[in-house]
Parts: structure tokens; C-alpha cells; sequence
């Protein structure tokens, strides 16, 4: 299945969409879809989106088991479960599940992140309780056969040697456990070689017990769907399932102590030089974090955007662009994440110049400020991409879980747009000023 690889996340920024011209705002969206939701008994919350545009349903199971709610010593176990999901149940035998939904037309898939793992079915509406019934069976009847486990561990540790072969992918890999010195997101969603090889069926089964729970979970439902089929298709196949104990949340217990001076390394060379700069910045549900997204688009989105600017600007002198590309991008996270610039370049000479322009020209935005233009050019980037979600099932599914999973409100991403419509260009300014200064920075730099 495709996993959200966060270095993808990280280093996207260097092929960031373009960024439209300064304009006037877009209308707004005339009628936004109304979400309606619903718990179960046993705590399973429920969210439906209905549109009857295409007789097409989208049924996503969310749940709270990220890569942050693992052990420290089992590093891998919720990437396991996007695989181990789909090799057979009590009912369902192996593979059987993708096969039953792509035999009526539909597909599946699966991603694991940092905070969350899900799953994605989209497929005709006329067979939306069944696959409703298929995710409730793998909710509690999950097989833990030690072949298979074994067969999907052997999976899992050749996608992390692809990542271990890319300089690139370890550098961002060590600048996270630089930035995080006691929080789990110090590491990945793909897991850990040796942590895996430890990892026994019966570690899988714990993590599986407390975290597959309903009152761990949402199911999202968009497309050609009803509320009252779904709540009776609900009720019938997860209604039987009992509520279980609160998980555990061991990131809870280790939260990131303030950062109050710059960290900085030199790892192991590459085919390209990448420097990396990322500032903490606060949790998703943190207000400041609409400004700090606006900030992040004006500084490395698109071609027009300050750091993309300055890095491919031609030097007058050697007739050359002070580096390949670069970019910025804020990752947000349900617990605080990282706002993250980097600067991609050939010569090894350069290192030193391209780290002091990205930090020059993020501290020109908290001096200054974005002008005008700028702050419209984000905030339609912004209005253009929530309108474009709103015509595609599986994004707006998709959008309503990760609402849930980072501010838990599976209709707060629609008010999102309002927020960022507000935001003055004294917002950006206060925001960049406040948190990406250097005693908040690390750097890590890749030769």
C-alpha cells in the first residue's frame, strides 16, 4: 500500500505548484456540504458527507495509531498494520479484501503518518455496506499468523533500506532526531530495521488491541450516501463491537522541551548539496498555525515565492544561480510540528552562502513583513485548493478525517479558508518573528 513518506512531504516543496498572480479574492464557495455526524455506544464516531453527483461512495476508516504512539524500541509497528490490515481475518481470507473491492469496481488503499493510520475504500455506492462490514471485520478479527507477519516485515524493511540508500532521505531522518530530542516525531512512519526484526506477533497483537478500537476511530463516509443507511449499516456491523480502554498516548508523556539555542550538523555528503532549516512550531489546533502556513507559502511556494527568488536568481558575478531550487513547507501535526526551508544546489562551495540566504530572507519577512500582493497570492493558493478538494470524494473524505485526527472536529477544515481569509499581513509578520528565530532553528546540512 502507499504511505505518506514524510521526507516526500518535507522535500515536495521543491516542485511546489506554481503561484498564481496577484488577485482579487475568489468568490467565495456559495454552499458548503454539510458534514453530519454520530456516535455509537461503543465510541465510534461517525461523519457523512452526502452529494449525489456520482453514484461513486468513499468509505475511509481512520484511527488514532501513528507512528508517535508506538514504543520506542518497536518503531515500525503502525506502518505493519497498513500492510498486515489486508492478510485475512477470522472471515476474510488474505488478500481478499482488495480483491472483493476491486472486483465491483472500486479501489483500496492504505497510509500511515506520524499520527494516524487509514484506510481507503472507493467504490460503487450501491455497495456501501458492504464495504462498511469488510472494515468492521478487520476492526477486531485481524489474524496474526507468524508467516505472514514475518512475509510483511520483510516488506516493510526493504521499503526502509530504499530510504537508507538516499542520502537525502537519511539527512532529513537525522535532522529529526535533532529537532526532537525526547517527542516520537524524532522518527518516521516507516519504522526501524532492528526495531522490526524485534517485533514479535504478539507486540503487533498489543499494539493491535489497544489502538483498533471503535472508540479509537472514525469512519468517514462521502459520496452517494445517506445518513440513515449508513447509521444502520454502522450500527449493525460495529454497534457488536464493545468499547475498550483509553490507549495509551506516549507521546503525551514526552513532550518536546522548549528549544532555546541552534542546533546544527554536518552529515554524511550526497549527490546534491541540501540544507535544511526547520523552526517548532505549534500544534494544529494553535491559531497561530493558519499564519504560519501563509507564511510558509509567501517564503517557498511556487516559483514567485521569496526563497525560490532569491536561490535561482543569477549572480551577476559568476553568471550562475546561487543554487538549484528550494522551498518551504509547514508541516502540521496533532502535537507541535516543524516549519521546514531547504536549499537544493551542485557547487559544495556554495553551502555556506545558500544556509545565509534562506535565513536572510526569512528574517527580511519578520522585519518587514509580506506586502499586500503577497498575502493575497497565499490566501487565494489557499481558496483555489479547498475548492478544487470540494469536487473529488476521497480528498473531502480524506480532509475530514485529518480534521479529526489534528484539532478533532471533522468539519473544522472548512472553516479554515475563513480563518486564513482574516489573517493581515501584521499576522505573518508577528508569527515569523515570534517563531523562526534562530535559537528555534535547526540546520542540518548535507554536502
Amino acid at each position: 500500500m502507499a504511505r505518506l513518506i514524510p521526507i516526500v512531504a518535507a522535500l515536495a516543496v521543491a516542485i511546489a505548484p506554481h503561484a498564481i498572480g496577484a488577485q482579487p479574492a475568489p468568490k467565495a464557495v456559495s454552499k458548503l456540504p454539510t458534514i453530519e455526524q454520530f456516535t455509537l455506544p461503543n465510541g465510534l464516531k461517525v461523519a457523512v458527507l452526502r452529494n449525489d453527483a456520482a453514484p461513486v461512495v468513499a468509505v475511509q476508516m481512520w484511527y488514532r495509531a501513528g507512528s508517535k504512539d508506538e514504543p520506542r524500541n518497536r518503531r515500525g509497528s503502525a506502518h505493519m498494520f497498513e500492510h498486515i490490515m489486508f492478510k485475512g481475518t477470522k472471515h476474510v481470507r488474505g488478500e481478499a479484501h482488495v480483491q472483493f473491492i476491486n472486483g465491483v469496481g472500486g479501489s483500496v488503499n492504505a497510509q500511515t503518518d506520524e499520527d494516524a493510520t487509514h484506510y481507503i475504500n472507493t467504490l460503487p455506492s450501491d455497495y456501501l455496506d458492504f464495504a462498511i462490514k469488510l472494515e468492521a471485520e478487520r476492526m477486531r478479527d485481524l489474524l496474526f499468523r507468524p508467516e505472514m507477519i514475518d512475509k510483511e516485515k520483510d516488506v516493510v524493511k526493504e521499503e526502509i533500506r530504499q530510504q537508507e540508500n538516499s542520502p537525502i532521505a537519511k539527512g532529513f531522518l537525522r535532522f529529526l532526531e535533532i529537532a526532537f530530542t525526547k517527542h516520537p516525531y524524532a522518527w518516521t512512519a516507516g519504522g526501524n530495521i532492528k526495531d522490526l526484526d524485534a517485533t514479535t506477533p504478539d507486540d503487533l497483537k498489543k499494539f493491535y488491541d489497544a489502538y483498533y478500537q471503535p472508540n479509537n476511530a472514525l469512519l468517514v463516509v462521502v459520496g452517494k450516501a445517506s445518513v440513515d443507511a449508513v447509521k444502520a449499516s454502522a450500527e449493525k456491523h460495529f454497534g457488536p463491537i464493545p468499547k475498550a480502554a483509553d490507549p495509551p498516548r506516549p507521546a503525551q508523556a514526552t513532550p518536546e522541551p522548549a528549544q532555546t539555542a541552534k542546533r546544527r550538523e554536518v552529515v554524511e555528503p550526497g549527490q546534491i548539496g541540501l540544507t535544511l532549516i526547520g523552526f517548532h512550531i505549534p500544534p494544529a489546533k494553535d491559531k497561530d498555525v493558519y499564519a504560519l502556513q501563509v507564511s510558509s507559502i509567501i517564503l517557498g511556494a511556487g516559483e514567485s515565492s521569496r526563497l525560490k527568488q532569491r536561490l535561482k536568481a543569477v549572480d551577476p558575478k559568476t553568471k550562475r544561480p546561487l543554487a538549484l531550487d528550494g522551498g518551504m513547507e509547514a508541516v502540521i501535526r496533532e502535537h507541535p510540528g516543524m516549519a521546514i526551508a531547504l536549499g537544493a544546489y551542485l557547487d559544495p562551495a556554495q553551502g555556506d552562502v545558500v544556509e545565509a540566504a534562506l535565513l536572510d530572507e526569512i528574517g527580511k519577512l519578520g522585519t518587514a513583513g509580506p506586502t499586500n500582493d503577497e498575502l493575497r497570492k497565499a490566501k487565494n493558493q489557499v481558496q483555489s485548493g479547498f475548492v478544487f478538494s470540494l469536487e473529488n470524494a476521497q480528498g473531502l473524505a480524506q480532509a475530514i478525517g485529518r480534521s479529526w485526527i489534528l484539532v478533532g472536529d471533522p468539519t473544522s477544515f472548512m472553516r479554515d479558508v475563513d480563518e486564513i481569509e482574516k489573517l493581515t499581513t501584521a499576522d505573518v509578520q508577528r508569527v515569523v518573528k515570534k517563531y523562526m528565530t534562530l535559537e528555534n532553528a535547526t540546520i542540518v546540512v548535507i554536502p
